[in-house]
């Protein structure tokens, strides 16, 4: 079965992960804007972004193709800042995000994975540097107190990172039948 993989990233991340997944499925990754001709013919699509104040960029224009295409089959790689999951950042979260994008009564059965991306707060646009600058000041107010999960997660803004890292699709692929 051809595949496709298309994505919509602002500081690099997501086109990683994207570039890594069409290795995967044997395609070159496209921007989303492409998805007509990239995903014209191919049976799965994967749709690679990033979330943006808590939804995933693209998703909209990504379920009208998913609701004009309704025989192919499609998958998400959901690409954020906060860690993997860990005692201190439930995978809960990451599903509660990525259901403000793609509401299970809508998308029950959707394959999807959170990978970690990272934070490279000079690539950002305008707008994005002033929005996150107003978090980092929310931050430090709860950092006053005394939440230590918001100082690792500033720190780690501050400090910039890529935390890219190709293992993270692994789930994916298992629900998509590409591993064993």
């Amino acid at each position: 079965m051809k595949s496709a993989v298309v994505y919509r990233s602002q500081t690099g991340s997501a086109k990683t992960y994207a570039s890594w997944m069409a290795e995967e499925v044997g395609c070159r990754p496209e921007p989303l804007e492409n998805i007509e001709s990239a995903a014209a013919d191919a049976g799965l699509v994967v749709f690679v972004s990033w979330f943006h104040a808590a939804s995933i960029k693209g998703s909209k224009r990504f379920q009208a193709f998913m609701a004009e295409h309704p025989e192919k089959r499609y998958a998400v790689v959901a690409v954020g800042a906060t860690p993997m999951p860990c005692d201190l950042w439930p995978a809960s979260e990451h599903e509660e995000a990525f259901r403000r994008s793609f509401p299970a009564e809508s998308y029950p059965d959707l394959p999807w994975v959170y990978c970690r991306g990272g934070f490279h707060f000079e690539r950002l646009g305008a707008l994005d540097k002033i929005a996150m600058r107003i978090y980092f000041k929310m931050l430090e107010g709860e950092i006053a107190r005394g939440n230590k999960r918001e100082q690792i997660a500033l720190d780690g803004m501050r400090e910039g990172f890529d935390d890219c890292n190709r293992s993270y699709l692994e789930p994916l692929l298992e629900q998509l039948g590409l591993r064993g």
